[in-house]
């Protein structure tokens, strides 16, 4: 019966393991309590580059600007800019950065990508290349701030996908001004992972004690 547990177990903690590397919704989170920090390659298999603009994706923690949470409610400055939780990226949303910046997959094997966003008064786009730099496919949002544009539903989302004989190798995020920010980024582009959060962690060290707890037991 132990040895049957000690089966039962090692499968449920694999399939754990298997779950952090299949994630493909980037929700910036991690970021919590590091305001301004380079996103860069912190997730592994995708790249946050800067554009023409020459300003690098950066974390902007809500609670520092003019943010609205969707998931919690909370609001903190003039709560125009709607993001998910507590954490978006951009290149912009200050006087002065640059108002594009480049996502690029390592495999460059996407079929799709979809991100949520807020912005001003010019909107934002999403645009999809292969590896050879083709443009296969844009997609514009709206301008969707929450007072000043009077949007009560959240954050809007952009969504491009390409199925051709070359996928999507990276997307550029732009507009034509410097207020824009996005979230939630998903893909099914292969080989991203992501670190866990510390909850995570922890389920996993106690799965592995479990284990080595049964076979203590067996043995």
């Amino acid at each position: 019966m132990a040895r049957k547990i000690l089966g039962v177990a090692a499968v449920l903690l694999l399939t754990a393991g298997w779950a952090f590397a299949d994630i493909t919704t980037i929700t910036f989170e991690e970021f919590v309590g590091l305001d301004g920090t380079p996103v860069g390659t912190f997730y592994k298999g995708i790249t946050f580059e800067s554009g023409a603009g020459g300003s690098d994706w950066v974390a902007r923690e809500g609670r520092y600007y003019n943010v609205s949470s969707w998931e919690t409610k909370e609001e903190w400055g003039t709560g125009d800019y709607w993001i998910n939780n507590y954490v978006s990226a951009t290149t912009a949303l200050e006087a002065g950065e640059g108002n594009d910046g480049i996502i690029r997959f390592d495999n460059k094997d996407a079929k799709y990508v979809e991100l949520n966003y807020a912005a001003d008064a010019r909107g934002l786009y999403l645009e999809a290349y292969d590896k050879d730099g083709i443009l296969r496919a844009t997609a514009y949002g709206p301008p969707n701030l929450r007072y000043i544009d009077g949007n009560e539903s959240g954050p809007g989302t952009l969504h491009v996908d390409w199925n051709g004989t070359d996928h999507i190798a990276y997307v550029i995020v732009h507009d034509s001004g410097n207020y824009w920010t996005v979230d939630n980024i998903k893909t099914d582009a292969s080989g991203i992972t992501i670190i866990p959060a510390p909850a995570a962690v922890l389920l996993g060290m106690v799965g592995l004690g479990l284990v080595g707890w049964l076979r203590r037991r067996v043995g």
